[in-house]
């Protein structure tokens, strides 16, 4: 199993692993907090639409996706300003068009209809050099907006109206929040795929909160859980040769029942 780490493409898989699970670990407490599971899966599946696009006029996709995601996050901000709709409307109308829309465009486009599994659920074998250079970039910016929003994000997590009183701008920093979201949903698709990439966000968040009692512990232990379920997932998957998504989420899952099991005793502790 060592032997992978030899290989490149495993390389450069374990590096856009272990840094996008650090993040995803650390933004998947605000959206298991904040109950934004369903926005982070409309937009994983718009993202989906966006690949086609690149596709279709010859550019990498998941750039493409990249920059459909951040559009398609700030058109759900400002329409939910703009309607009386409830959100969870608005991205029920996305869910639904945006993967119809996505699976035509992959359709129409020729010769790539075969590698619609793997948009799907991810594949290790399909990450390039320029796939690490733009998760390292994208990367830093989202470290950054989390080291120095970061205390922003989780007093409008846990109090709105209060953050408000204070004096946060509150839609700006929810823009900032959906946007920071995009980006590294837009990014884990290459490893777990269109249909998997919520599972990166929620599943060590929600494992960590079922182990722990406060807030710093429940940020640490997502990141831990999420980098065990990465590098063990993409371990199995080339060795087993599984899809790379469903393979690490397995593992996510298999970490959570445990949880789930041992919160009782944690509680009575």
């Amino acid at each position: 199993m060592l032997d992978l780490l030899l290989l490149p493409f495993f390389q450069r898989a374990l590096i856009i692993g272990v840094i996008l699970g650090v993040l995803m670990a650390i933004v998947g407490v605000f959206v298991v907090l904040r109950r934004m599971s369903f926005f982070s899966d409309a937009i994983g599946h718009a993202a989906l639409t966006g690949i086609a696009l690149g596709l279709l006029l010859h550019i990498n996709p998941y750039l493409s996706a990249l920059i459909f995601t951040l559009v398609i996050a700030i058109g759900i901000s400002l329409a939910a300003s703009h309607t009386k709709l409830p959100l969870d409307t608005l991205l029920g109308v996305l869910f639904s068009s945006s993967v119809a829309l996505g699976v035509i465009l992959v359709q129409l486009t020729p010769g790539y209809q075969s590698d619609l599994i793997s948009f799907l659920f991810g594949d290790i074998l399909a990450v390039s050099q320029f796939d690490i250079y733009l998760t390292v970039a994208v990367s830093l910016i989202a470290l950054i907006i989390i080291i120095f929003s970061g205390k922003h994000f989780i007093a409008i997590t846990f109090d709105a109206n209060l953050a408000q009183a204070e004096g946060i701008n509150v839609k700006t920093y929810e823009l900032l929040f959906m946007l920071l979201l995009a980006g590294l949903i837009a990014l884990a698709i290459k490893l777990v795929g269109v249909v998997l990439v919520t599972a990166l966000l929620v599943i060590p968040a929600a494992t960590a909160q079922n182990l722990t009692r406060s807030l710093t512990s429940m940020f640490t232990g997502s990141v831990a859980l999420s980098l065990i379920s990465m590098v063990f997932g993409l371990f199995l998957s080339a060795t087993l040769n599984t899809p790379s998504g469903p393979t690490v989420v397995l593992v996510g899952s298999v970490l959570f029942i445990i949880s789930l099991l041992l919160r009782p005793l944690i509680k009575s502790a």
